[in-house]
């Protein structure tokens, strides 16, 4: 007589377990997002408390922390805010974003106009489209990055106006000296207040440019400086610091020039060399020439230029003791530090 077959159910266990471990996710994302948030919220109320109590004017219409799930977005509507004895600030919208798993980078909005009033009353005015923002990222022993991008903004600053495109600006302490900054600056249009002086042939607008560098021993300087930029040069010399331009680019007008050079100060004094190309001598020359700028030394220094930078070149100068030469001619001295 033959049994029964017995046949064994099998296990939906991991059928199941996929989706089971997907929820406990998901809960254990929410928890920790709104957990971070309340823990942020708080921060924001404790930090604008503490401001108020040290005498900073700090006011809004209305403020919100959002951005569930993927970051915390705070929006601050109508801000207004004035460290004692600091400039004012005003603007339509601050909206601060910060990504869940990086509480070390912050990227910050501030679309429409943004005023800035001096301690003599004096009115500064900066106006910035939706994707402009600035960002900052730090560690815990120091700030690891500093970004501007505009992408399209108007300003009025000094009573002179501006306009930019594309602007961007990136500033790196080097990994492994951390007193030099290197420094990254580039836009498609910059519109000035005006030509120039003397200068009226290169016309308001300037087209695609950019500047690639380091300055060393900056952070150094800017403290020796008090933060002020008119004392910055003088304070680099004092410590014997450095500029290097690795790139530079301007297209301003029938002027295309480029410039490198690496100047290091050592006991006051300037050494090292720069070098400079243009393109398209001729258009410079006819600007230069219509405009009854063209004298004989005019010409014979483009003429160099335009020789120097055939293949790729640049026309270098060599700087010693401040000195500036072109081979053995000597050609003038670089300028004391004011302030």
């Amino acid at each position: 007589m033959v049994e029964p077959s017995t046949s064994r159910k099998k296990s939906r266990f991991w059928l199941y377990a996929p989706f089971v471990l997907l929820l406990i996710l998901v809960g254990a994302w929410t928890a920790y997002w709104f957990i971070a948030k309340d823990q942020l919220d708080k921060g924001i109320d404790e930090w604008i408390a503490a401001e108020r109590a040290n005498g900073a004017e700090l006011e809004y219409s209305s403020k919100s922390l959002g951005g569930f799930p993927y970051r915390f977005e705070l929006v601050v509507n109508d801000p207004i805010y004035q460290p004692a004895g600091a400039p004012r600030w005003e603007g339509e919208q601050l909206r601060l974003v910060m990504q869940p798993w990086n509480w070390q980078h912050v990227i910050a909005y501030s679309p429409g106009r943004n005023l800035l009033t001096e301690a003599g009353g004096l009115r500064q005015t900066v106006t910035l489209d939706k994707t402009s923002a600035a960002s900052l990222s730090w560690n815990s022993d120091t700030i690891e990055r500093i970004g501007l991008q505009m992408g399209n903004a108007t300003a009025l600053i000094d009573g002179e106006t501006y306009a930019t495109t594309g602007f961007s600006l990136n500033l790196k302490p080097r990994e492994g000296a951390e007193d030099d900054l290197m420094i990254a600056l580039q836009w498609d249009r910059l519109t000035i207040n005006a030509a120039p002086q003397g200068a009226e042939f290169l016309g308001d607008t300037i087209g695609p440019s950019r500047l690639i560098g380091e300055v060393r021993s900056f952070f150094p300087a800017w403290i020796r400086s008090g933060g002020n930029p008119e004392r910055f040069h003088r304070a680099l010399v004092q410590e014997d610091g450095a500029v290097e331009i690795a790139q530079g680019l301007l297209d301003w007008g029938p002027l295309d020039l480029g410039v490198k050079g690496d100047i290091k100060f050592d006991d006051g004094l300037a050494h090292g060399s720069l070098g400079m190309r243009i393109e398209s001598a001729d258009e410079l020359r006819d600007a230069l020439d219509a405009s009854g700028q063209l004298g004989q030394q005019e010409n014979a220094m483009l003429t160099m230029l335009e020789t120097s930078s055939a293949d790729g070149g640049f026309l270098t100068f060599t700087i010693k003791d401040s000195e500036v030469r072109m081979g053995l001619i000597p050609v003038g001295t670089l300028p004391e530090p004011g302030y």
